[in-house]
């Protein structure tokens, strides 16, 4: 047993080596001219543009001074920009992407350090999958959008707290997951959806002490995280959300928000519908969950959590790719029939390499962007319907893990106390 143990455990982070080696090689091959190089050699990340145009170059604190501005163009247009070392991403990500800042004086290092303290959130989450579901780890671990976005943005910060989340509340250790909910929402928000599935869980337990820990650690690391710098700055604070309630749905978003339509959806259109869509769908995710509990006596968390998420992904007014680093976990968690995976990876390469490809494009003096363009429409479009699809295949699947005391973790991980 602990034989197979190790085995699995070295085969899932050899795995993960490889691919994390192949997506900082990608992402380096420009670094040191990354403007010419970025999107002709798919080497285009958010972590060298962000140090330029966020002010980390310049070591500043993040939100502290930082503020949300409207800037009036030449032509009379508009557009809205973060400064004084805002970052458009709640603060636990900013920290993050300030720290290196400070040991760097270049974007191409600043790159490479980031990468360094990023990877081992990587082999990190696929230690926690494989505890939790064993070889269906190696969805993750062979997975290759690893090497596509590991080194992108900061992702692997939040795919790692909203599956060590998922572990804690596997293990039934509910003040836990609700405080890595906390970390996962101050990070990129989102994981902030889950909170409910997790709370109606416990209630079908009839956990109510559980709950309250939950929730209560939620609320209290949510405080912890964010007091000291809404009392500091409040409108720093408040800058990222402001940006993204401004941010249209443009050639930069990659959302079906842009795609479908020939004329831009107004963005205060999208900033009535869109929370509209994602409440009326989390409802009806959570809703079914409880009649599923009803009929089977468990409350199908992970599906919920799941579902919730591709609603958030599909519906969003920006869809960035890395986006797809997101839902990885998710396949290994719960039981799904492979060409589900496989399905989505072929559409994500297909946008991944169409979007930058065409961005490349579009710089050229005599455009031809047929190949690109059309893989990139393939790609849009083929995700969100694999997003809808999913939507229903999540919340009807089953967990592919057992129960917390009949198999346990694997050995090498530590047992519960």
């Amino acid at each position: 047993m602990l034989w197979a143990a190790r085995r699995l455990l070295a085969g899932v982070l050899g795995a993960v080596a490889v691919l994390t080696l192949l997506g900082f090689a990608l992402k380096n091959q420009c670094a040191e001219n990354y403007a010419q190089q970025r999107d002709k050699a798919l080497c285009s990340n958010d972590i060298q543009v962000l140090y330029s145009n966020r002010g980390l170059a310049e070591h500043r604190f993040p939100y502290v001074n930082g503020e949300f501005v409207t800037v009036t163009n030449p032509d009379g247009s508009t557009t809205v920009d973060l400064v004084g070392g805002t970052l458009e991403y709640p603060v636990l990500t900013g920290l993050f992407a300030w720290f290196p800042a400070l040991f760097v004086a270049s974007d191409a290092g600043y790159l490479r350090l980031t990468a360094l303290l990023l990877a081992p959130f990587s082999f990190l989450t696929a230690l926690l999958l494989a505890g939790m579901v064993r070889w269906r780890a190696l969805l993750y671990a062979l997975a290759p959008p690893l090497v596509w976005y590991s080194f992108h943005n900061w992702d692997l910060l939040v795919v790692c707290a909203t599956v060590g989340a998922c572990h804690a509340w596997w293990r039934e250790r509910w003040a836990l997951a609700g405080g890595l909910l906390a970390v996962g929402a101050w990070l990129k928000f989102w994981p902030l959806l889950l909170l409910a599935p997790l709370a109606l869980d416990l209630l079908h337990r009839g956990h109510r002490r559980g709950l309250v820990r939950a929730v209560a650690t939620f609320v209290g690391a949510s405080v912890l995280v964010n007091g000291a710098f809404l009392v500091a700055s409040p409108e720093g604070w408040w800058a990222p959300y402001a940006f993204q309630q401004h941010r249209a749905a443009d050639i930069t978003s990659n959302s079906v928000w842009y795609w479908g339509f020939e004329e831009p959806v107004p963005t205060d259109t999208l900033n009535t519908v869109v929370p509209l869509l994602l409440l009326l769908g989390a409802a009806a995710a959570c809703g079914y969950g409880w009649l599923r509990a009803s009929r089977e006596g468990v409350y199908p968390f992970v599906q919920v959590a799941a579902a919730v998420l591709t609603l958030f992904m599909v519906t969003n007014k920006a869809h960035s790719p890395q986006y797809t680093l997101w839902l990885l976990p998710f396949f290994c968690l719960l039981r799904l029939r492979w060409g589900w995976w496989a399905a989505y990876m072929a559409f994500d390469l297909l946008t991944y390499v169409g979007l930058f490809r065409w961005y490349y494009a579009l710089g050229t003096p005599a455009p031809d962007y047929g190949l690109p363009y059309q893989a990139l429409v393939l790609g849009v479009w083929g995700r969100a319907a694999m997003l809808v699809l999913l939507f229903v295949v999540f919340l009807r699947a089953q967990p592919a893990f057992g129960g917390n005391t009949r198999d346990g973790p694997l050995p090498l991980l530590p047992a519960r106390a």
